[in-house]
């Protein structure tokens, strides 16, 4: 009798359980190279708006423009991506970090680790521009770099002599002006920052947030406004963040630096800062 070729059930199991194991050996290599490549393209769209806001600050003597406080003046906020693209072309291409490209719940909001801010609700509350189609991304604006104009006399935290204004020299490179972000801007301070009194801020974003603090917030309301730092400290990019400078750089910062940067013309750098989760 001819014998008939063809696998046994024994050799068929041992090709898949080969299969199997390379597959477990290789995802985790190539789950990195994707994440690697997601920051990469992150930090491309950063050093677009980077020239964007350069471009702007050529035309207007090195100055920023003025970022209301809706608070204080019910003058619409946080459209600072739509008005520029408005001057310098369409700025949609680069709105969204790759890794946080998706609407945070059905119908959208403040942002998480990994999706996108807005649209939604929560931006018709704070007078976002009327476009909804445009009232999105997932970077956030450092709010002291601008101009808090006439009308906001105190300014973001109550502190208008704290904004920077326009490009510096000094600490240039210690300036964040975009990041990775939860919300269209963040005013981070520092425990270590003083009041005009001299105290510390009572809201000095301590303790650090947990890994998961955003995604445990209700998408349509921001439960905690004072809590800043919380809104770029994001394990987005393998335990760190990417952001564009005020001297033109780009690049990733680690979570526990993100308390020694100059995100203000007073911040008082912490090297102290304890994050329990990272030391998994």
């Amino acid at each position: 009798m001819r014998k008939k070729n063809g696998f046994t059930l024994i050799e068929l199991l041992v090709v898949i359980a080969i299969i199997a194991l390379l597959m477990a050996i290789l995802m985790p290599a190539l789950q990195k190279a994707r994440n690697l490549g997601q920051s990469a393209v992150c930090k491309a769209h950063l050093r677009q708006w980077g020239t964007v806001f350069f471009m702007y600050t050529t035309d207007h003597d090195d100055k920023f423009w003025v970022e209301p406080n809706v608070w204080q003046t019910s003058v619409r906020q946080g459209g600072w991506m739509p008005w520029l693209g408005s001057l310098y072309g369409n700025v949609d291409a680069f709105r969204l970090c790759p890794s946080a490209d998706k609407i945070n719940g059905t119908a959208g909001g403040i942002g998480t680790t990994f999706k996108q801010w807005g649209p939604g609700q929560i931006m018709e509350n704070h007078q976002f521009g009327t476009d909804a189609s445009k009232n999105y991304g997932s970077y956030g604006l450092n709010a002291w770099i601008c101009s808090v104009g006439p009308s906001s006399p105190t300014g973001w935290r109550n502190s208008a002599e704290r904004q920077w204004k326009k490009l510096q020299s000094r600490y240039s490179a210690e300036i964040p002006m975009l990041s990775d972000c939860t919300w269209y801007c963040a005013n981070p301070i520092s425990s270590k920052d003083k009041t005009e009194k001299g105290s510390p801020w009572a809201n000095g974003d301590s303790p650090t947030p947990t890994e998961d603090w955003w995604e445990k917030q209700d998408p349509t309301y921001f439960g905690e406004w004072s809590y800043d730092t919380a809104r770029v400290c994001l394990n987005r990019h393998s335990r760190g963040v990417n952001m564009t400078f005020m001297d033109g750089s780009t690049r990733k910062v680690r979570l526990h630096d993100i308390w020694t940067l100059k995100w203000h013309t007073e911040s008082m750098p912490d090297y102290e800062v304890i994050i329990p989760w990272l030391r998994r």
